[in-house]
């Protein structure tokens, strides 16, 4: 296989971190080069460059045997280099087929205007083949996260690019889609196109790639093919130390139920829904993309007017119209994009993490903000938030660590029912073991636990019981030792019996 790309000793400092020193990495037309590493290892920062977001403070790009330097995107893009972003950016209030052809827009032969009939047609024939569907007139801002990156990961596909980087490209879809996915990457090498491919997820690591680059602390650790490596030497080099467990042992017993949702009806979303939740209990919803799971959480959460149901705390009927009354009744909420709806990026560490609960710090109208300070700092100690300082801006920090500044703004309000939606989408192995470890001891304080994730390992191995979901609505419940893959996917593919 011939390499169409190296990358020479590229080395790319930012103010007080050194996030790549001296990286080599050559990458071969027709295969899956993998590329791995803890949140903060310099993945993203080395295909940035790549893709001509970033400049290298030293070092070379060679392209099919010629130096270049992009100096932006549109460079790369011109060479044959796309990338698919972990963090999406859509333009939200334009359509789907508008954000797929942006810059290159179908111009019909005879007046010089944009083609939309052909852009319409393409753009059909391009969802299909991800089995996407979706109509190309909707506006992206009217879709979920998850067919937002299927949207851009078919974008990348349509520009015939040689060499495509997708970053995380799974983090936000369930197994069926992924599957969709990988059966068009490898329409892909066969052609010739040249993946490189950022994921967490180890299964699909194996599954998918040709060879495999572990990244730790902005250094090159080992290159390996695919064969020679085993999961567990992986983990050794991305974090520096054998891992011996996926997920921490159970804490607790489930108590008596706590938390009940019936009949719960939002119009053309959700079809008398219901379940209920133990004190101490790790709840899982699993299901397929578009079965519902994020939209029930979010009507629990007063993000959706319900049609008909209740909701049961303690034994008591609460009322929930809008997030304040859920926040006010102990329910707390993990957003699934934390970027989006979780964070306020250009704010500090400290001021994402007191935002909801800042009344508990204000007396007569003024902030304690030593009293802020301290409960803030002891959440960092306590979830090991990788930060230089409380001011710091939240936008800085790693994925991991960004999540762990929600999961601490939530846990600061002191919540009772505590709700994640896909809570470890897009971090690493070190970060997803230390936030399970987080959701176990909250399960040993007692807390409901309602839990989402379209990782299916995931939810095997963290929840007491699981509900699975189907075109919005509840179609099997399994108890910890009936949680099997096919016994989910049964479940999320209609199958009740």
């Amino acid at each position: 296989m011939n390499a169409v790309l190296f990358m020479k000793n590229i080395s790319k400092s930012f103010p007080g971190v050194k996030a790549l020193d001296n990286v080599s990495i050559d990458i071969r037309a027709g295969e899956v080069h993998a590329l791995v590493g803890e949140n903060g290892a310099g993945k993203s920062t080395l295909m940035k460059i790549l893709a001509g977001l970033y400049h290298a403070d030293s070092g070379e790009i060679i392209l099919e045997g010629k130096p270049v330097k992009f100096h932006r995107t549109v460079d790369a893009l011109e060479h044959g280099v796309a990338m698919v972003h972990q963090e999406l950016m859509p333009v939200m209030e334009m359509t789907v087929m508008e954000n797929i052809y942006l810059g290159r827009e179908p111009v019909a032969k005879i007046g010089g205007l944009v083609n939309r009939k052909k852009m319409l047609e393409d753009t059909k024939k391009l969802l299909a083949e991800f089995h996407l569907e979706v109509n190309p007139r909707t506006k992206m801002k009217e879709l979920s996260v998850a067919q937002m990156q299927l949207v851009e990961i078919a974008k990348a596909v349509s520009r015939y690019a040689k060499i495509i980087i997708m970053d995380e490209p799974t983090s936000a879809i369930t197994q069926k889609e992924s599957d969709h996915l990988f059966e068009q990457i490898r329409k892909l090498t066969k052609n010739g196109v040249a993946i490189i491919y950022i994921s967490h997820k180890m299964e699909e690591i194996f599954d998918i790639s040709d060879r495999i680059t572990v990244l730790r602390d902005g250094t090159k650790i080992s290159e390996n093919r695919k064969e020679d490596v085993t999961v567990n030497s992986l983990i050794k080099d991305m974090v520096g130390r054998e891992m011996n467990m996926m997920f921490p042992e159970s804490l607790s017993e489930p108590g008596e139920t706590y938390f009940t949702v019936k009949n719960f009806c939002v119009d053309h979303l959700l079809y008398d829904v219901g379940f209920s939740v133990k004190r101490g209990e790790i709840l899982g919803i699993a299901g397929l993309m578009g079965a519902g799971r994020t939209e029930l959480v979010e009507s629990i959460f007063g993000m959706h007017k319900i049609s008909r149901g209740t909701i049961e705390k303690d034994g008591k009927t609460i009322l929930v119209g809008k997030p304040l009354d859920a926040i006010k009744n102990g329910i707390a909420m993990l957003p699934e994009d934390r970027k989006l709806t979780g964070l306020n990026l250009i704010a500090s560490v400290k001021d994402n993490m007191s935002i909801v609960s800042l009344s508990d710090y204000t007396k007569f109208g003024l902030v304690d903000r030593r009293k802020e300070k301290n409960a803030c700092a002891e959440m960092v100690r306590k979830l090991n938030v990788k930060t230089p300082g409380l001011s710091q801006i939240v936008e800085s920090l790693s994925g991991g660590n960004q999540q762990k500044v929600v999961i601490a703004k939530w846990l600061l309000t002191n919540s009772d029912v505590i709700i994640l939606d896909d809570p470890t989408r897009g971090i690493d192995v070190n970060a997803k073991y230390e936030i399970y470890t987080v959701i176990r001891e909250l399960a040993r304080q007692g807390k409901a636990i309602i839990m989402i994730s379209s990782e299916m390992p995931e939810i095997i191995g963290m929840c007491d019981r699981a509900v699975v979901m189907c075109e919005g609505r509840i179609t099997g419940t399994l108890n910890r030792d009936e949680l099997t893959q096919e016994r989910i996917m049964r479940f999320a593919s209609g199958i009740t019996q």
